[in-house]
C-alpha cells in the first residue's frame, strides 16, 4: 500500500512524499501526478522517497523513467537508491 501527500514548496515547487510499498499498480498513480504537475511548466515535482520501504526491479525501471529536469527523486535509503542507480545504468 502507498500513501503520496502532496505539498506545495515556493510556488514552483511540489513534493510528492512517498510512504510504503511501489507495486505495479501504485507506480500508475505515481506516473499519473506526475503528469498532472508537469503540466504546469513552472513546476518541479520532487519525489520524496524517504517513506518507502520496497519496490521490486521492474518498479525500479518505471521509477527511474520519471526522472528529468522537471522532476527529481530524492531522499531513498540505500537500497531504493541502488534499484534506481541499476535501472538508470540499463537504461544508457
Amino acid at each position: 500500500m502507498l500513501r503520496i501527500t502532496e505539498n506545495f514548496e515556493n510556488g514552483k515547487i511540489v513534493r510528492l512524499r512517498l510512504d510504503g510499498t511501489i507495486t505495479e499498480s501504485s507506480v500508475a498513480e505515481i506516473e499519473e501526478t506526475c503528469s498532472r504537475h508537469q503540466a504546469n511548466q513552472a513546476e518541479i515535482v520532487l519525489l520524496d522517497m524517504a517513506g518507502v520501504v520496497f519496490m521490486n526491479n521492474e518498479v525500479a525501471n518505471r521509477m527511474a523513467r520519471l526522472q528529468g529536469e522537471k522532476l527529481r527523486i530524492i531522499n531513498c535509503s540505500p537500497f531504493i537508491e541502488t534499484l534506481l542507480d541499476m535501472s538508470a545504468d540499463q537504461k544508457q
